[in-house]
């Protein structure tokens, strides 16, 4: 009886962390989209890996991703910034969230 109620339990939270970790891999899938549309006519992505790159923590990338889209008047919602920033992140820079 306890072994088929923690079988049950485990079973519950695997499918509430999948359920998590789809709808960011979701926002990451639609901040690669964004990236790509709006951001690849002002640079290519090289400049994510540069030596003397300026982005040092995840709140100078959201900072920059939101001041480019200013720059451009791409007019990202406050998901939007978050989905390129994450997918950024995601990618090319590896930060601990802030």
């Amino acid at each position: 009886m306890r072994m088929t109620r923690f079988i049950g339990t485990v079973t519950v939270l695997l499918v509430v962390i999948s359920g998590f970790s789809s709808v960011y891999a979701g926002d990451v899938e639609n901040g690669k989209m964004l990236y790509e549309k709006n951001c690849l006519g002002c640079h290519d992505t090289r400049i994510h890996t540069r030596p003397n790159r300026i982005i040092h923590t995840y709140g100078d990338l959201a900072n920059r991703v939101k001041f480019c889209d200013a720059q451009v008047k791409a007019g990202f919602s406050d998901d939007q910034l978050k989905s390129v920033t994450d997918y950024l992140n995601t990618e090319f820079y590896k930060f601990v969230k802030d």
